[in-house]
């Protein structure tokens, strides 16, 4: 439910949308929990902190019976939220919601002060039950313009984490197009990001994830177009990895693949590190062999 930028293919760099410093509980994907969870599918409908929660879902509680998930079984307004039927709820360890489901828009203010609309759906609170994350309803007068119809995030003290652009956005020798998606740190400062299209910064072209070092030059990338870079020659959807000076630290680029006689895909995929001058000082090879094989014609 968090705004849709995934980072974790952009190397060693795969940096977060939230505070770096954030530990809560409830980012864990399962969810997990400080304390062991008890999880069951319920057979019947059953009421926890004043939760209607649905049969045939899975509820989950905490070792001090504190509701840590449910799929509400009916509408419910709870945290001032109008919560949808069949929203899957994740709560905070305080019994404030952490992500659900809204049957309707919303309005909230966050903690600066700064109201803003939320289209029906998604939404993410945070422990204090200050808006993380939402798909905004309204333009909001920040910059650079963030899209309608899009996700928008958002840091502890109401600093903007993550938008879609809605129009071209400057960092030190580089223009962001419009439909970028782009993250900050809690300080303001761009951090990473996606692109829909692919785009040209200097000699390289990249689409898709990428991450910025804090001077604003490129830190991680993935190749839209095959490029040499001291010497070494890259092909399309090779990762690279750049130290904050531009020199070229990593890179991470399928260098084999196939097919097993039963049609099973494989793929060899080099690991390589660079001093810089360009130099490789590590080159590892993983193998990956998948076990589905394609259907019999």
């Amino acid at each position: 439910m968090k705004l849709v930028v995934a980072t974790a293919i952009v190397l060693a760099a795969s940096p977060a949308l939230a505070d770096e410093d954030d530990s809560d509980w409830v980012f864990c994907e399962k969810p997990c929990s400080p304390s062991p969870t008890t999880r069951r599918v319920l057979e019947h409908e059953e009421l926890h902190a004043g939760v209607f929660c649905k049969p045939g879902a899975e509820l989950a509680v905490d070792a001090k019976q504190r509701l840590v998930l449910c799929t509400t079984a009916r509408p419910i307004d709870l945290g001032g939220l109008p919560i949808a039927a069949d929203a899957y709820t994740i709560f905070h360890t305080n019994g404030r919601i952490y992500q659900t489901t809204t049957r309707a828009p919303v309005s909230r203010t966050l903690a600066n002060g700064m109201s803003l609309a939320c289209l029906a759906g998604a939404v993410v609170l945070n422990v204090d039950g200050m808006l993380e994350d939402c798909t905004l309803a309204r333009p909001l007068g920040v910059s650079p313009r963030p899209r309608v119809g899009q996700g928008i995030a958002f840091h502890r003290d109401g600093r903007v984490a993550g938008m879609t652009l809605d129009e071209t956005f400057k960092t030190p020798g580089i223009t962001w197009p419009a439909g970028t998606t782009m993250m900050w740190t809690p300080t303001g400062v761009p951090k990473a990001g996606s692109l829909h299209d692919r785009i040209q910064i200097g000699a390289l072209w990249l689409v898709g994830e990428f991450a910025l070092h804090p001077n604003g030059k490129l830190r991680a990338l993935v190749l839209a177009a095959p490029v040499t870079i001291a010497g070494h020659k890259f092909a399309e959807r090779a990762k690279l990895e750049f130290r904050a000076d531009g020199t070229l630290e990593r890179a991470e680029f399928v260098s084999a693949e196939g097919f097993m006689i039963h049609g099973e895909q494989w793929t060899d995929t080099t690991h390589q590190t660079f001093d810089v001058k360009g130099a490789i000082t590590s080159s590892t090879v993983t193998h990956f062999q998948s076990d589905i094989r394609p259907p019999s014609r």
